[in-house]
Order: C-alpha cells, then structure tokens, then sequence
C-alpha cells in the first residue's frame, strides 16, 4: 500500500472510528516528540500514520500538517461518531465521486495556508456532517478559502452582506483589493448596468446628449451566500 492511500485510510479510520472527544486544540500548541512518540498524539491514527511513515526526524512540513490535522479534528470532536461514519460511507460509495473522502480531506488541508484556514475548513466540513450542506458545496467553499487571504475571509464573515454588495460608479475610486479577492475567488459576482443614451432636455447644456448607466454592479454569488451563511453562525 503506498504512502498517500495509508494516509487516506488513517484519517477516514480517525474520523469515522475515533473517539474525538480528547483531540484539542491545545495538543497542537503544546505536542513534542515525547507526545509524537508515545502519547496520545500517536493514538490519533492519522498522527500515528505520519511518525511512522518517517524514517528520520519529523520534518518541519509534517510537523506544519499535524498542526493543521489536530485543529481540523478538533473542530468535530463533538459530532456522533455514528453520524460521522454513515456520511462519509456514503460519500465513499457515491458513483459520483471520484476521490475518497479520506484523500480529498487530504489535499484540501495539505493545500491549507495554515492551521487557522485549516479550522474553518473543520467548520464547513462539520456543517457536511450535520447535513446543512452538500457535500459538493463543502468542496467548492473550501476551494473558495484557499484563495483567499485568512484577513480577508475573516473580513467577509464581519461583515455585513449589504456592505459586501455594492454599485461601483464612475466617480468612485474603483474596485479595492477586498472587493476584487471575494470576485477571483467566486464568493462574488459583477454585472455591468446597461447604458443607455438620449437627447439633452437641456438646450444650455453643452453636451448634447445624456449617457446613464455603465455602473459595475456586486453582488455575492449563489455559494458566497452559503459560506456566508455557515462561518457567520458557526465562528
């Protein structure tokens, strides 16, 4: 069995048989080699998986992800183990998709900036597990929050969506670095106004005819709204 399936095997084995009860964030803020070795960390299957596929040290990028993989699991130590077996089985067995839940959670926390990103990828993931979303929508909000800088997807929880949604005009100063981070990573949209052209009523006026509309319109996507909806109630 190569390196990636164990791995894949191991955290489907954590998530679906574990106990996840004694998994804080504080073993990630607090755990050495002794606790790698021979504590609890090495109970978890997943951490155990890890040491004991290195062969020297733990590197520093191991270490990185076992930090990532304690505040993930964290996040759901209080969901039923029952529940947390049946969905992902389900998941599992799916024609539809292609990758194991064990892999894809893989990749998906590898690729997390750091552990911060890596917890608000546990919260969607449990919302999964509750079943307040879809599947598919935990996969395309967690490929929403690796685009984004963590400053900037904690502003988009604070703030308000009528704030978020907003008509750019020609005498504004144009689209901000927030504004344009929530349209490259699909939490938002934009649509221009029509324009429209028609004559002077104003004979004194210089200008013969009035140009309206052109504005750029923003507005939150269809999945924006669903990860707005999960982080805000669930941070």
């Amino acid at each position: 069995m190569n390196e990636i399936k164990k791995l894949s095997n191991s955290l489907e084995q954590t998530l679906k048989d574990s106990d996840l009860q004694s998994v804080t964030i504080d073993l990630a803020e607090t755990f050495s080699d002794t606790l790698l070795n021979d504590g609890l960390l090495k109970d978890i299957p997943i951490i155990g998986t890890i040491v004991g596929l290195t062969k020297t040290a733990i590197s520093l990028n191991d270490r990185l992800l076992i930090k990532k993989l304690i505040y993930f699991i964290s996040e759901l130590n209080d969901i039923d183990q029952t529940r947390r077996e049946k969905l992902i089985t389900e998941i599992d067995k799916s024609e539809i998709q292609k990758i194991k839940v064990g892999e894809k959670l893989l990749y998906i926390i590898d690729k997390s900036d750091d552990h911060y990103t890596a917890k608000y990828i546990a919260v969607l993931f449990k919302a999964f597990l509750n079943e307040e979303i879809y599947y598919s929508q935990f996969l395309r909000c967690s490929a929403i929050i690796q685009k984004l800088l963590i400053q900037d997807l904690e502003q988009f929880i604070d703030t308000d969506i009528k704030d978020i949604e907003t008509t750019i005009t020609q005498y504004d100063k144009g689209i901000s670095d927030f504004q344009n981070s929530l349209i490259t990573s699909g939490i938002c949209a934009t649509e221009t106004e029509r324009v429209s052209v028609r004559d002077q009523d104003d004979y004194k006026m210089s200008d013969k005819y009035v140009v309206e509309g052109g504005d750029l319109i923003i507005y939150l996507t269809e999945i924006g709204y669903t990860l707005k909806k999960v982080l805000k109630t669930k941070i």
